[in-house]
């Protein structure tokens, strides 16, 4: 009897998940997504039917909705193959369009926006009801605006708009997906006030879901960031790092709070401990979280430009398989360096890719973010010399580059040798000139003529007034 109780607990958790993300229902109860992610999917049926397609629908959901996007993806490979279910099925065709809805969040989640197209498309396809197309059309928005596809997304979501409208529904459900891509799209707008209200929406459309609120929190810090209100941004990502919360964010969700936190650094002028919250940090498979793009910008801040291009070359060689959002400002960052080189033709070149693509995709202004401007606006020059027919698009990207948050202009660091850091390390510590010495496993003279070449490039005559210029310039993080 317990046995069929739990039974019949499952199969109403399975009714109100996969009833819960479509616009007529309330957002998902917490509880019940915990319930399902708890659940194993057990062997394929013998024939997909409705019921069990609803079951694994609900499956992946609750793995997407909880973060568990590894368990989402083990289980799309068990009964997925080449965007089809594997085994026969005998589905409506509005069970097909919302369970391919689900395949492609999960992929979405996970990063792999080609994956998550491909199953949204399918989900377009097989949508035969108002419901169900506005549920798959709030997931390719949500898939195209990770990929930086702005345009794309942007025509999705007037798509759940008309549907809705055509549909006379008094009030939809605020759809995470939807928000999501929302999100994307007013930071590439650079909206502030967009991402308030969303931030807002998130808030209240599930208020006892911390994923939604943790969301709410990383949209309400790049508002802080593109208003320039630096600290309110520092709060807030310190926050979404270290507090309660902290690992209730989805997996791009999270990532989208650090490239904020590396963004918000930069533009406060302290490149250094913007490398060190980015040290460590993996792209996932596809790069649509791109943490080698971020750490270019703050090797440029600190004047390090061939490891921008040494580390970025991987990413080059991705070709098709990198993510378009976040080539784009990878593509801007090494014309910066290539320019900083004299490889100037080759800046000019890559600067003219990058460029055309953001264009191509919707024109945000992103990709510029924390760029030294005066170098942004020269090759944007030089790209209307050589490309007459870009002229009037770069003309309206420079006017608007003093909306994009950039470094505060702040003396640069004079170049230190790798030598000369790594002793100028030990400079701010309590150890003599001779246990320097012998930590760096060098001669003491050898010590004395790296520190007056130090003192000279930090034209101070001391120790102490060595450290402070160093201090000054965020050299010890």
């Amino acid at each position: 009897m317990a046995e069929e109780s739990t039974v019949e607990n499952v199969k109403a958790a399975v009714d109100r998940v996969v009833r819960s993300v479509l616009p007529t229902a309330p957002a998902p109860a917490i509880a019940d997504l915990r319930t399902l992610a708890d659940i194993e999917a057990g062997p394929a049926p013998r024939v997909w039917v409705d019921a069990s397609a609803h079951t694994l629908e609900a499956l992946l959901i609750a793995r997407s909705r909880l973060d568990h996007v590894d368990e989402a993806l083990q289980l799309i490979d068990a009964h997925f193959a080449n965007g089809r279910l594997r085994g026969p099925s005998r589905l409506e065709a509005t069970t097909r369009s919302t369970l391919f809805s689900a395949v492609s969040e999960a992929y979405a989640a996970a990063g792999w926006v080609q994956r998550a197209a491909e199953y949204a498309a399918s989900a377009i396809a097989y949508a035969n009801g108002p419901v169900a197309l506005y549920r798959a059309h709030a997931v390719r928005g949500l898939t195209a605006a990770i990929n930086g596809e702005y345009l794309v997304a942007a025509d999705s979501l007037r798509e759940c708009e008309d549907v809705a409208s055509r549909s006379g529904w008094e009030i939809v459900h605020p759809d995470y997906d939807l928000l999501l891509a929302r999100i994307l799209l007013a930071s590439a707008d650079l909206d502030a006030a967009a991402l308030g209200v969303l931030a807002e929406e998130l808030r209240t459309g599930s208020p006892g879901d911390p994923f939604w609120l943790y969301s709410a929190r990383a949209a309400e810090a790049m508002r802080a960031l593109i208003r320039r209100d630096y600290a309110e941004g520092m709060m807030l990502v310190a926050t979404l790092a270290g507090g309660t919360d902290a690992h209730s964010g989805h997996t791009m969700v999270r990532g989208f709070a650090q490239g904020v936190y590396a963004d918000l650094l930069l533009a406060r002028g302290e490149p250094r401990r913007a490398l060190a919250v980015l040290e460590g940090r993996q792209s996932p498979p596809g790069h649509a979280l791109c943490f080698d793009m971020q750490r270019a910008a703050a090797l440029i801040a600190l004047g390090r430009e061939r490891e921008v291009l040494e580390s970025t070359d991987p990413c080059i060689r991705m070709g098709t398989e990198h993510c378009v959002r976040t080539l784009t400002p990878l593509l801007l960052r090494r014309a910066v360096a290539h320019v900083r080189l004299g490889n100037h033709e080759a800046a000019y070149t890559v600067f003219a890719e990058g460029f055309s693509l953001s264009e191509s995709l919707g024109g945000s202004l992103t990709p510029y973010l924390t760029l030294p401007q005066p170098e942004v606006r020269a090759l944007l020059e030089r790209l209307a010399t050589l490309h007459p027919e870009s002229a009037e698009a770069a003309a309206r990207v420079c006017a608007a580059l003093s909306y994009v948050p950039a470094r505060e202009p702040r003396p640069p660091l004079p170049a230190l040798s790798p030598r000369e850091e790594r002793l100028a390390l030990f400079l701010r510590g309590p150890r003599s000139l001779p246990q320097i010495a012998e930590a760096l496993e060098v001669s003491p003279n050898t010590v004395k003529s790296q520190l007056r070449s130090i003192y000279a490039k930090l034209e101070v005559s001391g120790r102490d007034a060595a450290v402070a210029v160093l201090e000054a310039h965020g050299f010890y993080v």
